[in-house]
């Protein structure tokens, strides 16, 4: 499934464009400015600006247009959540073939770009003060280690591996750190060496 968070920026259109491009488009705009002007300057008109709409069809394309930062935060989580188990499930058969699928979807361009990350880092500032952004997040980690649970269920249960609700928070934070490593810096941490570490962790956290 295609993700509306992160095709590149449309040019200004000069044709009638339909209701799921207009709205990819803005999401994908509000991503931009999240990453490079911070919560206070993605104003509505400058989404607008880049997206190529009029300020005054944003009520055709969002709930609240008030509230667009929430709503672009719900898309993205929805958007990775779904590619995130379209590129893991089918190798379920297979739990360390499929988490490592996991981890490449987590570190591939769409989802570990400097924008989407920059974006992810204003929205969890957000959840730390305001309660319907911090629902999303709850609701959005659950969900992740819910999928993450799913792909290891095949691996045997061994006396010496932790509880797996404390592996699969491990792996999470791992997950995060190393996106986080990414994003600051490519060059000290590849994204061959990310997708890599996670691997070795998942292994030595589930013993196997």
């Amino acid at each position: 499934m295609a993700s509306t968070a992160l095709k590149p920026l449309a040019p200004l259109r000069r044709r009638r464009a339909s209701p799921l491009v207009r709205r990819a488009d803005l999401v994908a705009a509000t991503v931009s400015c999240l990453a490079q002007l911070g919560a206070k300057g993605t104003t509505g008109r400058e989404i607008c600006r880049r997206a190529g709409v009029s300020h005054g069809l944003l009520r055709h394309y969002f709930r609240n247009p008030d509230n667009l930062l929430l709503e672009t935060y719900e898309q993205l989580c929805e958007d990775m959540l779904a590619q995130l188990e379209a590129a893991a499930m089918p190798h379920a058969a297979d739990p360390l073939d499929a988490l490592h699928r996991y981890f490449l979807a987590v570190f591939s361009d769409e989802w570990a770009g400097p924008d989407i990350i920059g974006a992810w880092m204003v929205f969890w500032q957000q959840a730390r003060s305001r309660a319907d952004f911090a629902a999303v997040s709850d609701s959005f980690n659950l969900r992740q280690r819910a999928l993450l649970e799913r792909l290891v269920a095949a691996l045997p249960v061994r006396a010496e591996a932790l509880p797996m609700a404390d592996a699969i928070a491990l792996l999470s934070a791992v997950l995060d750190g190393l996106w986080i490593e990414y994003y600051l810096s490519d060059q000290r941490t590849p994204r061959d060496r990310c997708v890599a570490l996670c691997d070795a962790a998942a292994r030595r956290l589930f013993g196997v």
